[in-house]
């Protein structure tokens, strides 16, 4: 599946610089609200504080910037640009609160079926993501007024480096989307080992199967038609 998805991610750009004398090339642009989950960890080893997952709602940074191609008014595909920010949170009965996210670079390949002249659609695909940002935050006890730990880096070894995904949703009339992505590979890098959150000697190797889920509310619109959305006085002064 990551050969595909790799594979996927390379020739998205050619699709999208054929000759568009049969199709309809536009670019969308998006913002989404995730609802992320994970399992934290799959394996614990023995003696580990029970865990307990928690829903992670994020709206910041999550924008994309889309090309689609409509072969006909029925069928079509797209691709582009996304950046998102994607992580887990869980607690613990020590009590700790932990959050573990990154933000991602995001290629992907999608097939879309349905009526695009009265924006309804369904759509599913993979995405291959680069891992750029990391950031671990821990609080000493479950309040978030207690004392905070945080721990920001480029390019962390605490996170896999790429991440491939699986997702499909609906396109609704009006520009809301709601998708449902799923990660094929481990968020954390179970190899990892040294310091974290204040901590020495610390070892990822536990964290086998850290694969989030997410669902995504977004509002998408043409990008050549922004002007559209914006209010009427606001159009009256861009004239």
């Amino acid at each position: 599946m990551k050969r595909i998805l790799i594979i996927i991610a390379l020739i998205a750009p050619v699709l999208f610089t054929a000759p568009a004398n049969s199709q309809d090339v536009y670019s969308v642009s998006s913002w989404e609200s995730l609802f992320q989950w994970a399992e934290v960890p799959a394996t614990p080893q023995a003696g580990d504080p029970a865990i307990n997952e928690q829903l992670r709602y994020t709206i910041v940074l999550n924008v994309g910037q889309y090309f689609h191609m409509d072969f006909t008014n029925f069928i079509g595909l797209y691709s582009g640009l996304a950046i998102r920010n994607v992580g887990f949170i869980y607690d613990t009965d020590i009590p700790t609160k932990t959050i573990r996210r990154s933000y991602n670079l995001g290629i992907p390949l999608a097939l879309k079926i349905g009526i695009f002249d009265k924006h309804m659609y369904i759509f599913g695909g993979g995405e291959y993501e680069l891992l750029f940002h990391y950031k671990g935050k821990r609080w000493l006890s479950n309040e978030r007024s207690s004392t905070k730990l945080k721990q920001t880096e480029w390019f962390s070894s605490k996170t896999n480096t790429f991440v491939p995904s699986v997702f499909g949703g609906i396109q609704l009339p009006g520009g809301f989307n709601i998708k449902y992505k799923y990660y094929l590979d481990n968020f954390l890098n179970k190899n990892y080992t040294g310091e974290d959150l204040g901590e020495t000697g610390v070892s990822f190797a536990n964290y086998e199967n850290v694969q989030i889920h997410y669902i995504s509310i977004s509002w998408q619109f043409r990008t050549d038609q922004w002007k559209n959305y914006m209010p009427a006085d606001d159009k009256v002064a861009q004239r």
